[in-house]
């Protein structure tokens, strides 16, 4: 009965399939931005043979990235609706029986392959569905005539264990919260010429991973002079997003204790009480909430695992096992002290920082109070953040030795490195450890992001203003 209603249990997924008047409706609900990452899922559509996994943690928009995509396909590649299939493993008829779970991959495959000629399966929350990766396995083996796109949520350690297994038969996208490039994108959307500017001007990596100091001035101060009717609008973000974050849903709430609420239950309570738990079936998920809330009052603080312990009043054993799942959760973000040397320093010599500063603002009720101090850790965590998404980099650490530190080095094109100094507040004027750093590993160029409104090189450092350097590297 329940395969015989299979298009019934379709169809409110698929209104596509309906004419030119159901595809008009559905466009009407999707949201009118559209994140970068929908480019490159499509563009790996067209130039990749593997499958394309789309993951990252809860309520970032994922689901609404397949739906671009889908519309992208019919509207602008012409493809034919019936030979697109959008399924969600959400769906609680899925787990009737185990009956269905093993019958329920096949039957989708066939509905889609009945259009005839290369058809697309857009498969939603597929770490839903139990041994989801052999299904997978199977049809790409096979070599069937369906691309397939899958979604997930990277909060669950076993989806990520389930998605190695299909290495080199799938390319993943992680999707993070949105970057401030992005916040500003959506926020000014009604401003095409805003979005213009930010595209012709994205040279600003190339030229310092160049070691072009001088280019790297010239595009910054040209692009501050372009979006000069824009410099309130853009000043205004910087304050917003640190305490807003790149959650999307966050920003439509009425008030703050309603993001605090929100932010609690879907990205902390959620994914240590509920993800965490699948993995570790640890008793006392309490006590890995207090040492994350440890990591959130001390962010880009050095890491002794043996001090926090004492500090967070919970076992060594529990920050040493679940400090790499909180990582793989997409809470946090982890970095290593700088080696030169191909051996990896001790375990001991991490720091971490908010996956997004409004996770810190929601677990330390810090809601709309950035003072000086508060706004420079958000600024490390702003480019950390950025940093991050750079396809060159190879790996991002930090350097540190006696009472001298540089934030962040970010390594690739082999032993070339581009170290990073934040220096956001107005007493911020010692670049001895930056400069150390680039006389002892033969680097001519180093960079500071400070506050200012405008670039400058002096004395090989490169300064440049924390919210262009956001907007356009």
């Amino acid at each position: 009965m329940w395969l015989d209603g299979l298009h019934a249990m379709l169809a409110p997924y698929n209104p596509w399939w309906f004419g030119d008047e159901a595809v008009s409706n559905w466009e009407q609900t999707l949201p009118d931005y559209h994140r970068p990452v929908v480019g490159e899922v499509l563009g790996d559509l067209c130039d990749l043979p593997q499958m394309v996994s789309l993951t990252g943690p809860r309520r970032v928009g994922k689901t609404t990235v397949l739906m671009h995509v889908i519309q992208h396909l019919i509207r602008q590649q012409r493809i034919d609706p019936e030979r697109i299939l959008y399924f969600s493993f959400d769906d609680p008829a899925v787990h009737a029986s185990e009956d269905v779970q093993r019958t329920v991959f096949d039957r989708l495959v066939e509905r889609v392959k009945a259009a005839g000629c290369v058809s697309y399966a857009f498969l939603d929350e597929i770490q839903k569905l139990p041994r989801w990766e052999l299904f997978l396995k199977k049809y790409y083996d096979l070599k069937v005539p369906v691309r397939f796109v899958i979604s997930g949520s990277a909060s669950s350690p076993i989806f990520r264990s389930s998605q190695e297994s299909l290495l080199g038969r799938i390319k993943d996208r992680h999707l993070l919260p949105f970057s401030f490039r992005e916040y500003c994108q959506y926020n000014l959307r009604q401003h095409p010429e805003f979005v213009r500017i930010l595209d012709a001007h994205r040279q600003l990596r190339p030229a310092m991973l160049d070691g072009d100091a001088v280019g790297a001035v010239d595009c910054v101060n040209r692009l501050s002079d372009m979006l000069i009717p824009f410099k309130s609008e853009i000043d205004e973000a910087v304050v917003n997003y640190c305490i807003e974050g790149g959650f999307p849903e966050v920003w439509q709430l009425p008030n703050a204790m309603r993001k605090i609420e929100y932010l609690m239950e879907q990205q902390v309570h959620k994914v240590l009480y509920e993800d965490l738990m699948m993995v570790t079936k640890f008793r006392k998920p309490e006590n890995v909430l207090r040492f994350f809330v440890y990591l959130l009052a001390h962010p880009g603080q050095e890491i002794n695992t043996t001090k926090v312990a004492t500090d967070a009043d919970v076992e060594r054993r529990i920050i040493e096992d679940n400090l790499p799942l909180l990582e793989m959760t997409d809470l946090i973000f982890r970095i290593r002290k700088f080696s030169h040397q191909p051996l990896r320093v001790r375990q001991g010599n991490i720091k971490c920082y908010p996956a997004d500063m409004a996770l810190r603002n929601a677990v330390l009720k810090t809601w709309q109070n950035l003072d000086s101090d508060t706004m420079g850790l958000c600024a490390e965590n702003l480019v950390l953040r950025e940093l991050i998404g750079w396809p060159e980099k190879i790996e991002i650490s930090y350097f540190r030795e006696k009472n001298r530190e540089v934030d962040f080095v970010v390594a690739y094109g082999g032993n070339r490195y581009l170290p990073i100094e934040v220096k956001y507040r107005e007493r911020d004027e010692d670049y001895e450890a930056l400069k150390m750093f680039m006389k002892r590993y033969a680097v001519n160029l180093g960079v500071v992001i400070t506050r200012q409104q405008s670039a400058r090189l002096e004395n090989g450092l490169l300064f440049l203003p924390l919210r262009l350097f956001l907007l356009v590297s």
